[in-house]
């Protein structure tokens, strides 16, 4: 098999990725710092009771910077307070919010 015929499956998934992502581009994102999330354990709390509210697409979590990242459906938006609910509910600190209706509620590092 010659080097293209192998980078060609490789550049179809690469463009197949963009597509979706450039779908997902108009849909607002939400980015919440939160205190004491530090396994996956902590990962998956969080995420099921994001996921589980109404206008949100998707959530992305990364621990080592204590970031969730939420992606609301197109056209939807969500309510900062709820986002921080949720997250509150699942047993965590939220130290900040950033989004399309919410430009910070809190400074890393700083309660809120």
């Amino acid at each position: 098999m010659t080097f293209s015929q192998r980078l060609l499956p490789l550049v179809a998934l690469v463009l197949a990725s963009l597509s979706q992502g450039l779908a997902l581009a108009g849909s607002p994102l939400y980015r919440i710092s939160v205190n004491g999330m530090v396994c996956s354990f902590c990962a998956q709390g969080i995420e099921k009771r994001l996921k589980a509210l109404p206008g949100t697409e998707s959530v992305h979590i990364d621990l080592s910077k204590g970031m969730v990242v939420i992606t609301a459906r197109p056209g939807a938006t969500l309510d900062p307070a709820t986002l921080k609910k949720a997250v509150r509910d699942a047993g965590y600190e939220v130290r900040g919010i950033e989004g399309p209706s919410a430009t910070s509620t809190g400074a890393p590092g700083t309660p809120n």
